[in-house]
C-alpha cells in the first residue's frame, strides 16, 4: 500500500493503532477521584459499646497497677490506678510490685499517657522485674486527645 491513492491524497489511516488511547480515560478517574476526595465528609467514628464478658476476671483485680502521667516536661510514675500514691521513683516501684505479688498480684499492668517516652516505661517494667515472682507485664495507653 502506497502513501499516496489514485487522486493524490495521503493515506492517512495508513497504520492502525492495535491499542486504544486510554489517556483522557486516566485523566477522567484521576480527577473524579479527586472530586469525591474533596467534597466527601469523613464520618467521626462511632463510639464502641462492649458487652461485658460473661466469663473470667478483669486483670485489675489480679494486678498490680502503676500510672505514668506525662505532663510535657517529665514523667510521673503513681503506684495506683490514677494519680494517687506518688509520684514515686524506681526503687518503690520495686517494692510496690513485690508488695503485690506477697498479695497475689503477680502481673503488673502498666499505664501511660500517650505522649509518654517509651523508654521511660521500658525502665518503669525493669524496675518492676526486679521484684521476685512476677509473672508478667502489660502495658496500656491513654489518649487523652479523643
Amino acid at each position: 500500500m502506497s502513501l499516496f491513492n489514485q487522486a493524490g491524497i495521503v493515506n492517512r489511516h495508513e497504520h492502525a493503532d492495535d491499542e486504544p488511547d486510554f489517556t483522557a480515560m486516566i485523566d477522567m478517574t484521576f480527577i473524579l477521584l479527586a472530586f469525591f476526595i474533596v467534597t466527601s465528609t469523613m464520618e467521626v467514628g462511632s463510639t464502641l459499646v462492649l458487652p461485658p464478658a460473661r466469663s473470667g476476671v478483669g486483670l485489675a483485680e489480679k494486678a498490680t497497677i502503676i500510672s505514668i502521667y506525662f505532663d510535657g516536661e517529665s514523667p510521673e510514675i503513681f503506684l495506683s490506678d490514677g494519680r494517687e500514691g506518688g509520684p514515686a521513683t524506681m526503687t518503690e516501684v520495686t517494692n510496690y510490685v513485690a508488695e503485690g505479688v506477697a498479695q497475689q498480684k503477680a502481673r503488673v499492668l502498666i499505664k501511660a499517657d500517650r505522649e509518654t517516652p517509651s523508654g521511660f516505661v521500658e525502665d518503669v517494667a525493669r524496675a518492676a522485674g526486679r521484684a521476685e515472682g512476677v509473672q508478667g507485664f502489660f502495658v496500656a495507653v491513654k489518649d487523652y486527645s479523643m
